[in-house]
C-alpha cells in the first residue's frame, strides 16, 4: 500500500485522489442543489445517466436532457418556494473499482417553506453509481430515497 492509497476493511485498497474526487462530486451536489444553477447540477451526471426518484412513484429520467429537464422542474416547483435551503450528506461510504464506484450516505435537508414560514425538514439516503470521466467523477446512476418530510410550525426569524 501506499501513501496514494488507504485500505477498506476487507483489504481492497482505494485510490486516495479517486475517493477526494468523488467526495467532491457529492458535496458540490449538495451545494449546487441549494443555490446553484440547473446547468451546474446537470453537469455532475454523465451524459448517459440516470435518475431515480422513488419517493416520486418510481420516477426514472435517462440522460443529461431528462435530467434538466427534472431539475428545471424541481426548480421551480420546489426551490422557488423555499428560502434558506441546507442540503446536507453524512457518513459517505464509498467502493472505488477502477473508473467506476459506488456510493451512499445519509441526506438531510431543511428549508423554510415561504407562503407559510413553515421550517421543512426531510431525511433520507443517496445510492449512487459514478464513473470517472477525462478525470472527472460524475453520477451513472443517483437514486433519490426520501425517508420522511416534517413541518415544523412557523415562527419569527431573529432580526
Amino acid at each position: 500500500m501506499s501513501d496514494h492509497e488507504f485500505k477498506m476493511a476487507d483489504g481492497a485498497a482505494q485510490p486516495l485522489a479517486d475517493h477526494l474526487g468523488i467526495m467532491n462530486c457529492l458535496n458540490q451536489y449538495c451545494h449546487v442543489v441549494d443555490r446553484g444553477s440547473v446547468d451546474e447540477i446537470v453537469a455532475l451526471f454523465a451524459e448517459d445517466a440516470v435518475l431515480l426518484t422513488p419517493y416520486q412513484g418510481n420516477g426514472r429520467f435517462e440522460g443529461r436532457a431528462a435530467i434538466r429537464a427534472w431539475y428545471e422542474n424541481y426548480d421551480r416547483e420546489v426551490r422557488a418556494a423555499r428560502r434558506h435551503r441546507r442540503h446536507t450528506i453524512t457518513s459517505p461510504f464509498i467502493t472505488i473499482n477502477g473508473d467506476a464506484a459506488t456510493a451512499v450516505c445519509y441526506l438531510d435537508s431543511s428549508t423554510i417553506l415561504i407562503a407559510s414560514n413553515v421550517i421543512n425538514v426531510s431525511s433520507g439516503r443517496y445510492d449512487d453509481k459514478l464513473v470517472k470521466v477525462n478525470g472527472t467523477w460524475l453520477f451513472k446512476e443517483r437514486i433519490i430515497n426520501i425517508n420522511h418530510v416534517h413541518r415544523i410550525e412557523s415562527f419569527d426569524e431573529p432580526s
